[in-house]
């Protein structure tokens, strides 16, 4: 071995392999500038680097084999003893080598130095709920507010920007982001602005850091960047203070694509957040609870990724449940997806997705719950969507599961996620069903406080406050929602805003309700709405043939109850609004009460203010 080396040595072939390396480098760096500027395919780096490779052995092999002498190549063997002029060829080298390591030095130095470009984006309005939101031209309509001094242990995670070469990566930047605010989201003393309200500043670069750190009522502000190319990812953050809107930390991290990688550069930028505002700002917050990843895949990551983004927004659910099944026949075990899948199932049809018929979807999102609980008992969302099957089978008439355990299944699910705020909104519309309008509005309000861009909550908290006969504090909840781009137009605020006087806002946000999509009698309807008692048969049967035309859901078919039509059993809350007055007098309303198993839990737990026992086995409603 001793004699092989010293071959190897006197052959050159250590440092031909150093210069291969240092020169290797080189070029691959080159081939990721070119790809980025000349904005070419995004496999062009991934075949150079690929090419270096394979040319190394090759390389090994030549130096081993030939030798540089003053007549030009010749293989090593044929060279005479004592006419080799290797130990000068190797000085030669021995300086390429150095200069080289120079040049690396260089180009690492000027790569940290130099920040990345960042996007610091507008505010834009967020995507709507209950299928869609009407997002008017809020900032021009805002009054000025005083907002206190935020408090010094509070961040927003802005979205990070998509620097790939394609610029095809958004889902995946968003994604990293969002993970980032997860888990600052759980620790402890640490305030975090919530998903929806800190992506509502997505686009131009037109607010500055103090600005959308006041309309959040933030401190701190997280943003950074995504560069994925190939199998490589470069990942930059930086933590910035609105007060004196100065840098306390920025760091880069390049790493190979895995999910381990993904999730480990999360757990160290948000350790590296909570170390800057303790050492920075003097702020003790609790510790950082190591992410895990989801799954082992990237591809099943990358598809569950794009897949959610379009859940978040209730935007193409039949597109995100396509790739939620891609991801999950990657990887059978991919907890979060399936919980997902479950949600998109039970209620998608209420945002325009088509699943066939109605019951069997929402059996098969059960199927994908208890599928995603057993791989792991504590997720949340898992933990909801079961909590909202077992509700929507007890409107149904068939439920089993007592309301006790609904509610006690929806503590758990938020006791292990605070800020779940899908989970908030359904155990607040279960509270509403149940006629508990005042425990039903503080969730909802608690649901807005959370996630202040998510329009089902402000939207339901409206309807709870209009029931309990406080029509101003609803009339104010819901001008606030739609300044800010997050009013949920459904078949309930339908009726609310009939009930409200609000013809302008009725008609604006009812276009976008897909169950009503192709009908042009707006003002027909709201007037038959604002005004109950008269005979609205002949629109009623015209709603109805259009809800089956549209394969609407059948919870919008409370609109056809506010009407006088109560052949259909509602599977939306019989509210205190006065526009349902008629259908809680009905004996079609009693019957449902009765079936659905609230008439057992009122006996129980008390009536609601509309409703009163009458005699030992009856009530009446007003």
């Amino acid at each position: 071995m001793n004699k092989l080396f010293s071959e190897l040595r006197r052959r050159n072939v250590f440092r031909v392999a150093g210069v291969y390396a240092v020169a290797g480098w080189l070029i691959a760096q080159a081939a990721g500038v070119l790809e980025n500027s000349l904005n070419m395919p995004g496999w062009f780096d991934t075949v150079i680097v690929s090419a270096l490779l394979l040319g190394f052995p090759v390389a090994m092999i030549l130096a081993w084999a030939f030798e540089m002498t003053p007549e030009g190549v010749k293989l090593t063997a044929n060279v005479p003893e004592g006419q080799s002029i290797a130990p000068k060829t190797g000085r030669k080298l021995d300086y390429a080598i150095l200069g080289g390591l120079a040049l690396v030095g260089v180009m690492i130095v000027a790569d940290r130095l130099t920040p990345e470009p960042f996007v610091t984006a507008a505010l834009q309005p967020p995507q709507g709920e209950a299928g869609s939101s009407v997002h008017p031209e809020e900032a021009s309509r805002r009054e000025a507010v005083t907002k206190d001094a935020p408090p010094a242990a509070s961040i927003a995670v802005l979205p990070f920007a998509d620097l790939s070469p394609g610029k095809d990566q958004e889902y995946f930047s968003d994604g990293m982001a969002e993970e980032i605010l997860n888990v600052l989201a759980k620790v402890d003393g640490l305030t975090v602005a919530s998903r929806t309200s800190s992506f509502a500043f997505k686009g131009q670069d037109t607010l500055g850091i103090p600005a959308i750190a006041g309309e959040l009522n933030v401190r701190h502000i997280l943003e950074g960047s995504v560069r994925k190319a190939g199998g490589t990812i470069r990942i930059t953050a930086q933590l910035i203070d609105s007060a004196s809107d100065k840098h306390l930390w920025s760091q880069t991290f390049d790493r190979p694509l895995t999910t381990e990688n993904v999730f480990t550069i999360q757990d160290e930028i948000a350790n590296a957040i909570v170390a800057a505002l303790r050492t920075e700002m003097g702020v003790m917050v609790g510790d950082v609870a190591p992410a895990t990843a989801p799954t082992g895949n990237v591809d099943a990551y990358q598809l569950f990724l794009k897949a959610r983004a379009l859940f978040q927004s209730r935007r193409e659910l039949n597109a995100s449940d396509a790739l939620l099944e891609q991801a999950i026949a990657i990887d059978p075990g991919f907890a979060d997806a399936l919980a997902i899948r479950a949600a998109i199932h039970q209620f998608g049809g209420e945002y325009g997705a088509t699943f066939g018929d109605e019951g069997a979807a929402r059996a098969k999102g059960r199927a994908f719950a208890r599928q995603a609980l057993a791989l792991n008992p504590d997720s949340s969302l898992a933990l909801g969507i079961t909590a909202l099957s077992d509700f929507y089978d007890r409107l149904e008439g068939h439920g089993s599961v007592s309301y006790a355990d609904i509610f006690a299944a929806y503590d758990r699910a938020i006791k292990l996620d605070p800020t779940n705020a899908n989970v908030l909104n359904w155990q607040g519309i279960t509270y509403n069903y149940v006629g508990d309008y005042e425990r039903a509005a503080a969730i909802h309000r608690r649901c807005v406080e959370i996630d202040p861009a998510l329009a089902a909550c402000a939207s339901n908290q409206a309807v709870e406050l209009a029931s309990l006969g406080r029509l101003n504090e609803a009339s104010a909840v819901v001008d606030a929602a739609i300044d800010g781009g997050a009013f949920a137009v459904g078949p309930v605020q339908m009726l609310l805003l009939a009930e409200l006087n609000r013809r302008d806002a009725f008609l604006l946000l009812s276009l976008n309700l897909p169950a009503l999509k192709g009908f042009r009698k707006f003002n027909a309807l709201y007037d038959a709405l604002s005004e109950p008692g008269s005979d609205d048969r002949a629109l009623a049967a015209e709603l109805s043939a259009l809800f089956a035309e549209n394969k609407a859901s059948r919870r919008v078919y409370t609109v056809l109850n506010a009407l006088g039509d109560y052949s259909l059993t509602t599977l939306v809350v019989a509210n205190g609004l006065d526009v349902m007055a008629g259908y809680r007098r009905s004996p079609d309303f009693k019957a449902h009460a009765r079936a659905s198993g609230v008439y057992d839990y009122w006996r129980a737990q008390g009536f609601p203010p509309h409703c009163k026992p009458v005699g030992k086995d009856d009530f009446e409603c007003e």
